[in-house]
């Protein structure tokens, strides 16, 4: 299953206005919750960008070495 451009932004606001509303707006623990994915989520997509430069900052290094 593919998802386009424009249904993504939509789930993208759609979450975030929901989790603002529910954890900084009412307070209650489906925000909370919500928010901790989103952390979880943030964490993930940082190590995995930190992963990917650091995978082809050493191939390009590999590559360097045997030219």
């Amino acid at each position: 299953m593919k998802i386009n451009k424009k249904q993504f932004w939509i789930l993208a606001i759609s979450y975030a206005a929901v989790t603002f509303i529910l954890n900084n707006v009412l307070h209650t623990a489906i925000g909370t919750i919500l928010m901790q994915l989103s952390y979880l989520a943030l964490a993930t997509g940082l190590i995995l960008c930190i992963y990917k430069l650091l995978k082809i900052s050493i191939k390009q290094s590999i590559y360097n070495r045997k030219k």
